[in-house]
């Protein structure tokens, strides 16, 4: 067994997962990183959660990313196929 060696390591591939890799590959690009997730989809909460009339208790516009900002500014607090 080989042993791989980086210099942050992000566990969850859910929202802050994946934009902390997002933030380390644009402000740190020499820094290696691995995202660890224990489940076989990439989202987190939203990703697990899909029950029918599911929605987001925090606005998107906090949430969202800057690298893809929110393009469903008709909803403050989204329902599940928004989020």
């Amino acid at each position: 067994m080989s042993i791989e060696h980086f210099d942050v390591l992000i566990i969850g591939a859910g929202l802050s997962g994946i934009g902390t890799a997002c933030h380390l590959s644009q402000k740190c690009p020499n820094k290696t990183y691995a995202i660890l997730e224990g489940r076989d989809a990439i989202g987190g909460t939203w990703d697990l959660f899909r029950y029918p009339g599911i929605r987001s208790d925090s606005d998107m516009f906090t949430l969202g990313y800057n690298f893809k900002p929110v393009s469903y500014t008709h909803l403050t607090l989204p329902t599940t196929p928004y989020v």
